[in-house]
């Protein structure tokens, strides 16, 4: 099926301007603040077409196209945030952030990808299997402002963040 060509030029820009807008949240903000701002921004907009496949090969990939160039050193987060919050503007809520850390002769090295389904959107096909995972943080992250809301009516019985 033949594409625009501007179609992948407005992708690229629209990503290169929320990797900015992500990076300098990060230098500003804790993380747990900077993914409730973005879920929160997805879910007030209007809907946008829903998520398919080859739109998530895109989407994985305009994050991945972009971070390399504007983050040359440790993109990873920047990157999964970034495809999270294209993927939730399309409706599509099943990908997952998250990060993990591995040890080795250095120390210890923290990586975070975005998987949906068991498939590795970015980040590196193996990443499940190189790091210790920690839970789906943006999940952690959501639960936590829902039970911080006073409306909220969450019937969570763990007080873990």
């Amino acid at each position: 099926m033949w594409q625009h060509p501007w179609r992948n030029w407005g992708l690229l820009l629209y990503t290169a301007t929320l990797t900015v807008c992500v990076r300098v949240g990060l230098s500003l903000y804790p993380l747990n603040r900077i993914i409730r701002a973005l879920w929160r921004v997805a879910a007030e907009l209007p809907q946008r077409l829903p998520a398919t496949r080859r739109y998530r090969l895109r989407a994985a990939w305009a994050a991945r196209a972009v971070g390399r160039r504007f983050l040359p050193e440790r993109p990873c987060l920047t990157q999964a945030l970034v495809l999270q919050y294209l993927l939730l503007r399309r409706g599509d809520d099943e990908a997952e952030l998250h990060i993990g850390v591995a040890k080795n002769e250095d120390g210890l090295h923290a990586h975070a990808w975005v998987e949906r389904n068991g498939q590795v959107l970015i980040g590196g096909a193996d990443s499940p299997q190189e790091y210790e995972r920690f839970d789906d943080l943006a999940r952690k992250v959501r639960s936590t402002a829902s039970a911080d809301r006073p409306d909220s009516t969450s019937v969570s019985g763990s007080s873990r963040p």
